[in-house]
């Protein structure tokens, strides 16, 4: 369990290193984007600072909600191969129709597929 717990907490850290860096590149890039869209910002009422705070957590909450979603599939699949160590990502193929001609199964363990 010890180890489990371990490999999680390096995922966590590994998310959190990825994301912060991909914050702070985005943050950089917002530096040289077009800003017409805050005269819109300003005509109902929402200053410049107020309209660059908007779209820093707008970016800023893209990519968290991106990782934590990635970050939780990832953790639970961590904690299905402690408890199911024989279980694994797979594609299977789609025997019902043409598209698409195959489709992944998040874990699969004997007969018991998940999808995470």
């Amino acid at each position: 369990m010890e180890d489990l717990k371990q490999n999680i907490q390096k995922l966590a850290e590994r998310y959190s290193s990825t994301l912060k860096g991909k914050i702070a590149d985005r943050k950089e890039e917002m530096k040289e984007d077009d800003n017409s869209h805050y005269l819109i910002y300003r005509v109902l009422g929402i200053t410049t600072e107020e309209g660059q705070l908007i779209d820093i957590y707008q970016n800023t909450g893209r990519f968290l909600y991106k990782y934590a979603g990635s970050f939780l599939e990832e953790a639970a699949t961590l904690c299905l191969n402690y408890k199911f160590p024989e279980g694994i990502k797979t594609r299977v193929p789609n025997t019902i129709g043409q598209r698409p001609s195959t489709f992944e199964i998040d874990f699969l363990n004997n007969t018991d597929a998940l999808e995470v």
